[in-house]
Order: C-alpha cells, then sequence, then structure tokens
C-alpha cells in the first residue's frame, strides 16, 4: 500500500486548498469545545489540515469557536511525512488492531477508507474504535463510496484496492452490530450548501430519478430492501455515537 498514492496519481498538492464541505457543520456542531479528532486513514491530511486553519465551506455557528487537538493514522508513510510537515500529529499503523492509543477522541473521521478493508475487518474495526478510541459519547463520521449510486459498480472497480462497497442499509448494519448508536445519514442527497435555482432544478430531476428507478423495479419485478433508506448520492455519510 506505500506505493498507493502515486500508483493512484494522487499527490498532496491536489488538497492544498481543501475544506471541509457545508454538510461537515452538523458534524462539528455535535463536538465540545476541547474536541480530540482523529482522522483514521487521513492520507495527506487535508480533512485534518481544514480543520486546523478553520477552513470550512459554511459559516454561522459551525466550529470557528472550538479547539480542535488533532491525530492522523495512516498506513502510507510518505503522507504521514507530509502531515507531520503540517505541523499535526500522526503516525503510522500497519495494523489498527494492534494499536490502543493513550488517549480517546471525542471524533473519529474516516472517509473513502472503510471500503479498503475485506468484509471479515470492517466490523472488528468499528467495535475497536468504540471499545479502545472513543470517549463516552464520542462520534464516528464515515463517507464511503455508494454502491446505489448513479455510478453504480464503477468505484467497486476504479480502485483496484477497494474491497467493500456499502449502501445505506449495510452501512447502517455494521454499525450497529459493532454497537453503534443515534445513527444518523447525513446530507442523503448531497443538496446541503446548494442555493437558489440550481438547487430546485437538482431537486426537480432527482425526483425523476427516483421515480424511474421505482419505474423500472416495478417492471421487471425488482426491489430495494424496504427498511433500508435509498440514497443515490455518490457517497454515503453517517454519523454515529458511541453508546453508554
Amino acid at each position: 500500500m506505500n506505493d498507493y498514492f502515486q500508483a493512484r496519481g494522487v499527490n498532496p498538492q491536489m488538497y492544498k486548498n481543501t475544506k471541509l464541505p457545508a454538510y461537515f457543520k452538523e458534524v462539528i456542531e455535535s463536538l465540545p469545545s476541547q474536541s480530540k479528532v482523529l482522522d483514521f486513514g487521513c492520507g495527506f491530511g487535508q480533512n485534518l489540515l481544514a480543520l486546523k486553519e478553520k477552513n470550512f465551506d459554511f459559516s454561522g455557528g459551525g466550529g470557528g469557536d472550538k479547539n480542535f487537538h488533532l491525530f492522523g493514522i495512516d498506513i502510507n508513510k510518505n503522507a504521514i511525512a507530509y502531515v507531520q510537515s503540517l505541523g499535526i500529529e500522526s503516525m503510522v499503523c500497519e495494523n489498527i488492531f494492534d494499536f490502543i492509543p493513550s488517549q480517546k477522541f471525542d471524533l473519529i473521521i474516516t472517509t473513502h477508507t472503510l471500503e479498503h478493508l475485506p468484509k471479515d475487518k470492517v466490523i472488528p474495526l468499528l467495535s475497536h474504535f468504540k471499545d479502545y478510541f472513543l470517549n463516552e459519547r464520542g462520534k464516528i463520521f464515515i463517507a464511503v463510496p455508494n454502491a446505489q449510486s448513479h455510478t453504480g459498480c464503477y468505484w467497486a472497480y476504479e480502485d483496484f484496492t477497494h474491497n467493500t462497497l456499502f449502501t445505506a442499509g449495510s452501512l447502517i448494519y455494521v454499525l450497529q452490530m459493532a454497537g453503534f448508536s443515534n445513527i444518523k445519514i447525513i446530507d442523503k442527497d448531497a443538496m446541503t450548501g446548494a442555493k437558489g435555482i440550481k438547487k430546485l432544478i437538482r431537486k426537480f430531476f432527482l425526483k425523476l430519478y427516483r421515480y424511474n428507478i421505482a419505474f423500472w423495479n416495478r417492471i421487471t419485478g425488482s426491489a430495494f430492501h424496504a427498511p433500508s433508506p435509498q440514497i443515490f448520492s455518490y457517497e454515503i455519510k453517517i454519523l454515529a455515537t458511541k453508546e453508554s
């Protein structure tokens, strides 16, 4: 995995101006004023840097008054060396199950990381986070590619290192099995931050898209799992809480 970023054509310059998106306001507002934040699979530290510099794509009570103690973990030595050059505490960890942190966190961020794990490691990893990494009432924010999106199986195969693709239902399932509660889908239709006529147009065509899928499900005798939320945006974003 140490050559992953190079092979994928990814470098830190691609992320140097990253802002935390509008939907992340809800995540930050749920945190205490002095928060310890871990980014698992932090890559080049774009999320951590945005938190450090409070570089948010939103305003108005969205965390500007909060202080974050930041920590990153990744398997890639070059990525971690870069994160450390930004003045952010971080470490290389090749087997997270062998690591027990000396401190616990108020929030774990893991974006586009879980899909790289084999299925049999996903629930044990989430349980490991809950038991050893999170404070009481600590939260985990997860973003993964959506197997039900318009891009469909593209993201299962575009990145050769992807092992497990999720729907909203399967991601909720693994979190419940790991013992998390208050599992909330964030920005279900990827509309947070959209404004004006563009938002109206997107909402209109998304409704047509849903009707089209429902129509062809009826014609072909197909169905989705009824209890599972139907989400068609590119990624699924979920915030969950450690049970007391």
